[in-house]
């Protein structure tokens, strides 16, 4: 079967992974960093989803999917492991 991945797939995907590692690498030296930016992420989609005009399915799933990646939890199958976890 051929790949169906989308750009805008690849794209968002790409971005929530680069985001991931950004907040693990400050996570590092600073411990309290990743549960400040998963609070501000969460606020992010829930203003986005609540107060923005239009179709922002892509938004939330960007938001969403950067939350999956950092604590390894989705929504379909449940508590992972987060992303380059040891």
């Amino acid at each position: 079967m051929a790949d169906q991945t989308t750009d805008l797939h690849r794209a968002k995907r790409g971005t929530a992974i680069l985001a991931a590692c950004i907040v693990q690498t400050l996570n590092e030296s600073d411990p309290s960093f990743q549960e400040r930016f998963l609070k501000r992420l969460s606020d992010a989609y829930y203003e986005v989803r609540d107060n923005m005009d239009g179709d922002v399915i892509q938004e939330l799933e960007l938001l969403a999917w950067t939350r999956e990646y950092l604590t390894g939890f989705s929504n379909f199958t449940g508590q992972g492991k987060p992303f380059l976890a040891d």
